[in-house]
């Protein structure tokens, strides 16, 4: 199983997976909601994010950290160095009007998004 010590917290020490651009930037081929996912909530996942690990995998990682009231989960393989998605999975809703980060069509976005999240 990876350890801390196998998770680099440099975001440069990770590429993305093939699909993950797709996820990025809110570019998507499906008609599910936004992620919202963008390159201060990949780094800020990597820097300062919680470690948890996959207990199905030796390899895969989740890095999780709040933004603006607004918890992601970056998913990473370790083994190949790899970003293989991420996604929010809990928002404070009143946090994340609070924070001027997010726009109300935002929040909405990610509230909808979490709630058909089959994870």
């Amino acid at each position: 199983m990876a350890t801390a010590d196998d998770c680099p917290r440099e975001p440069s020490a990770y590429r993305p997976s093939l699909h993950f651009p797709e996820r990025f930037h809110d570019r998507y081929e499906d008609d599910r909601p936004p992620r919202h996912l963008d390159g201060e909530i990949v780094a800020g996942c990597i820097t300062e994010g919680a470690i948890n690990h996959d207990s199905g995998s030796s390899k895969i990682v989740w890095f999780r950290e709040t933004f603006g009231g607004v918890t992601y989960r970056l998913v990473v393989d370790v083994d190949e160095r790899e970003v293989v998605t991420g996604y929010p999975i809990s928002i404070n809703t009143k946090a994340a009007r609070r924070s001027g980060r997010w726009t109300a069509t935002q929040i909405e976005d990610i509230r909808k998004f979490i709630a058909t999240d089959p994870r």
